[in-house]
Formats: C-alpha cells, sequence, structure tokens
C-alpha cells in the first residue's frame, strides 16, 4: 500500500482497446500501476517491476492523483481499467482516486488476487479481472495463491477468474483450484500463455478446446494478436 496516499506509483496511461478478458474489444483508458509482489516468469509488463532489467527511476513517475483523474476524464472513454504491476498494493491512493471520478465511469481492476480488496473498493469496482497464477509462473505457492483474498473477491459477485493457460498441467492446476474456490463456472476465462502472435496461434486452438469441454468462457489477447504485445497498445 502506498505511503504517500494523495499520489500514486505510475508506469503509464494509455487508450485501446481491453484486449483480455470479458470485456475484450472494447474501448477504455488504462491505467498501468507500477510494483508487483510476484515475479511471474512470462510476465510480459516486467518494465513494471523488474529492477534487475528496468530503471525504477526511468519506469515510474509518483503521480498527484488530481493530475491522474484529469487525464482519466479527458480520455473521454467511458471505462478505466486499473492494471499493472499488481494495483491493489497501492489501495489507499486507489480509492481516494477514485472518489473523485465520475460515479458513472465503468472501472474495471487487473488483480493476480493475493490481496483482499478494501470494503470501499469492493462497493466501487464495475468489474474484476481475477488471475491467479500457476505454478507455471514460477513463483512458490504461499506467494501465489491466497485463498482468502480469492474468496472476498468471488464474494464480491463482480470478479471473474481469468487463468493463464499454457498446457495440460495449467488446466488441471486450473480445474483444481476453480473446484477448491466454488468459483462460479460462468465467471470462469481461460488465456492463453502468449507473448507473440507465433506463441497466441499455436496454443489458442488447444485453450479453446479446453474451454468448450468445460462450458468456459476464452479470452482473446487481442493486444498480442493486433500489435505482438507493443508497449502502450
Amino acid at each position: 500500500m502506498s505511503s504517500e496516499p494523495t499520489k500514486l506509483k505510475l508506469s503509464e496511461v494509455f487508450e485501446s482497446i481491453q484486449g483480455e478478458g470479458p470485456s475484450a474489444g472494447l474501448p477504455c483508458v488504462f491505467v498501468r500501476l507500477a510494483t508487483c509482489n510476484l515475479h511471474c516468469s512470462y510476465c510480459d509488463t516486467k518494465y513494471t517491476w523488474d529492477w534487475q532489467n528496468y530503471d525504477y527511476e526511468r519506469e515510474v513517475r509518483v503521480v498527484p492523483l488530481a493530475v491522474l483523474a484529469e487525464r482519466i476524464t479527458s480520455s473521454g472513454t467511458g471505462r478505466l481499467v486499473i492494471t499493472g504491476g499488481e494495483p491493489l498494493l497501492q489501495q489507499a491512493a486507489l480509492s481516494e482516486l477514485l472518489a473523485s471520478l465520475p460515479s458513472e465511469l465503468y472501472v474495471e481492476i487487473e488483480t493476480n488476487g493475493t490481496l483482499a480488496p478494501h470494503p470501499v473498493l469492493v462497493e466501487r469496482i464495475n468489474q474484476w479481472n481475477v488471475s491467479p497464477k500457476l505454478s507455471s509462473a514460477g513463483d512458490p505457492e504461499h506467494l501465489r495463491i491466497r485463498r482468502a483474498a480469492l474468496v472476498a473477491l468471488r464474494d464480491s459477485a463482480r470478479a471473474f477468474l481469468k487463468i493463464v493457460i499454457a498446457d495440460q498441467a495449467d488446466v488441471a492446476e486450473a480445474d483444481a483450484l476453480i473446484a477448491e474456490l466454488a468459483w462460479p463456472r460462468e465467471r470462469v476465462l481461460f488465456m492463453p500463455q502468449a507473448q507473440t502472435r507465433t506463441e497466441l496461434a499455436e496454443r489458442s486452438p488447444y485453450v479453446v478446446k479446453a474451454c468448450l469441454a468445460r462450458g468456459f468462457r476464452f479470452s482473446p489477447r487481442l493486444h498480442i494478436a493486433l500489435w505482438g504485445g507493443e508497449r502502450g497498445r
């Protein structure tokens, strides 16, 4: 959580379409916050947290909330996606930011599901896109799976589980987690692990087949299909 509740550690702000999850294809303004509590091997936004390979001073801006609020409202879009990094590391400042924005603005948060949301965020957020990380991401289970946080998000009734899948081992692990959490199956999506168009093309058919067998929704990765994962798109 931020030690400066009137500011946020920001990576970037941009306008695009939502590339993943149940809102894929919709126009949005993205606020990408910096820092993360996990270290996923396949992460495509390592510039938000990997300070061994990226320069913190260049990548992170500490931005006053009023400045960020003005940037969001000036975009003219009706949907805000807050992503990262891990946004819930900065819950106090994030809550303050959202309180200053129009109540009709639709707000999504992308989270890894390791941190339980504050009640004020549970009340305000329209949609949670929750991506718990499987063992293939590389972190130990005690860091990447926090069941109490996942249950709190599940019980908001506004959360979708969006699980990254590369192979059969991922599918089996995802099945076990979904069953353990008793997550509503109509709010589960499988998404291919892919950082390039080639990986996306290779893995999508397998993931679609897994979705069809379970009645789950398939999540595309439109930003990769369209722009090859180019930053800020």
